[in-house]
């Protein structure tokens, strides 16, 4: 946690945690593909091309100047299959800073706003808000969209179910929740408390973070999640699984604990092949993103194995933050595609391409090649803030989280992520959807 921090929010969250431990230097980002750590400082930033000014997207969300700390962050999407409009429909939510750093006129519980695009995302428009009904605590963090594909305990397909983490303004409590809308996201009614944690800070009292959903293969609701035992460095990641739609939960399964390494943020994509891929971050202490696989949603092997390095063949890593999903194309089994906060090598250097490169792999296992392909969305990482803004407030949350989702045919990726914004010192959300450059097989 840096002074700068310690003025600005008082309290040591997670971000400003991670952000201190990472150990970053300098660099520049460039486009993906440059080799050695020199090729970072061949482009510059004294002029953008054409091509780098279209990937730069559109803002979906700018925040009011005094929605501190950092505005907006950790955006999450979803295509909703199951819409009965006969439009590509998405959502998307993010943590929203203007509903709990109010000026003291206003008096609002910390909610999540709900986006909608009936377009496939090329434009959105407010949808709802999904507000705490239960505790009226608020909702202050890592929020989560997911569609239901088939009929699960109560719910029809095409139910949609978001989890949240319900915090106290105090931050002395985390509640991991479930919610649930059968109108495609236009209202919501609280479901049940999944698992319960205390103070929300980084090695203070076992917080739970970061909710993740997935139906195993006989047919549960199963809720990943990040929680600490005992300190920062015994951090686990775990699931519960329900039988009943997530109306009561089973006891909880520990699926990565690894010794003086933390991982965190797991998310979850069903591949074709009916297995299951999860990523995540492992702070080390910097925040190295590892897959492992797992053959019904619920096995994920031995715990103590980190999984598989997410790297290139140059040493390209990507760190902190994953995101993943999957496409038809690109080869026999498709290709799976991981987003990332940041691009770096293993010392923690930037990486050329970092805020503009997805890695790629043919390789259902994960344990094959991985290969730098470019995002539809390109940004300026918290490096480049840092160096073209020294005092920028919120440089640490500029691409926490970077949701994937892909067009319905294969063919296209929207990517949505949080970037910063000089004109409020703040992040913003911004989006950009363009062609996959992969081919059919």
């Amino acid at each position: 946690m840096t002074l700068r921090d310690e003025k600005q929010h008082q309290t040591v969250d997670r971000r400003s945690f991670l952000s201190k431990s990472t150990g970053i230097v300098g660099g520049v980002t460039v486009i993906a593909g440059g080799k050695g750590h020199a090729a970072a400082e061949s482009m510059g930033r004294s002029s953008r091309s054409n091509s780098e000014r279209a990937h730069r997207g559109d803002a979906l969300f700018r925040p009011a100047e005094w929605a501190k700390p950092y505005g907006t962050m950790y955006p999450r999407a979803t295509r909703l299959n199951h819409d009965d409009s006969g439009r590509d429909t998405l959502l998307a939510t993010f943590e929203h800073y203007e509903s709990w750093g109010r000026p003291p006129e206003y008096d609002d519980k910390p909610y999540f706003p709900i986006y909608r695009s009936v377009n496939g995302g090329q434009t959105w428009s407010k949808f709802s808000e999904l507000r705490d009904t239960q505790s009226e605590w608020g909702l202050r963090y890592q929020p989560n969209l997911f569609e239901l594909p088939t009929d699960v305990g109560p719910w029809d397909a095409g139910t949609v179910l978001a989890g949240v983490n319900s915090i106290p303004n105090d931050l002395s409590e985390t509640s991991l929740e479930l919610y649930a809308s059968e109108d495609h996201g236009k209202t919501w009614e609280y479901v049940s408390t999944i698992v319960t944690g205390g103070e929300a800070r980084p090695a203070e009292d076992d917080p739970v973070w970061e909710p993740e959903f997935a139906i195993s293969t006989d047919g549960d609701l199963v809720c990943y999640y990040s929680v600490e035992r005992d300190g920062y460095w015994t951090q686990r990641l775990a699931h519960k699984a329900s039988s009943n739609g997530g109306l009561t939960w089973e006891s909880e399964t520990i699926d990565v604990a690894l010794e003086d390494r933390r991982p965190g943020m797991p998310v979850v994509q069903k591949l074709p092949n009916g297995s299951y891929m999860m990523a995540c971050e492992i702070v080390v202490p910097g925040g190295e993103v590892h897959v492992r696989t797992s053959p019904d949603g619920l096995d994920w092997g031995d715990p103590s194995d980190p999984g598989t390095l997410v790297e290139t063949n140059d040493g390209r890593q990507l760190w902190n933050g994953p995101s993943i999903t999957w496409t038809p194309r690109g080869g026999p089994d498709g290709t799976v595609l991981v987003a990332a906060k940041t691009l770096r090598y293993g010392d923690g250097s930037q990486a050329p391409g970092s805020g503009r490169t997805l890695l790629t792999t043919t390789d259902l296992s994960g344990k094959g090649e991985w290969t730098p392909v470019s995002g539809p969305l390109w940004y300026d990482d918290e490096i480049d803030v840092e160096e073209q803004y020294p005092d920028a407030e919120s440089a640490a949350g500029v691409g926490w989280t970077t949701d994937l989702v892909v067009s319905e045919n294969g063919k296209q990726l929207l990517s949505i992520t949080s970037t910063y914004a000089s004109e409020v010192d703040l992040c913003e959300i911004r989006y950009a959807k363009r062609p996959l450059p992969l081919k059919d097989v």
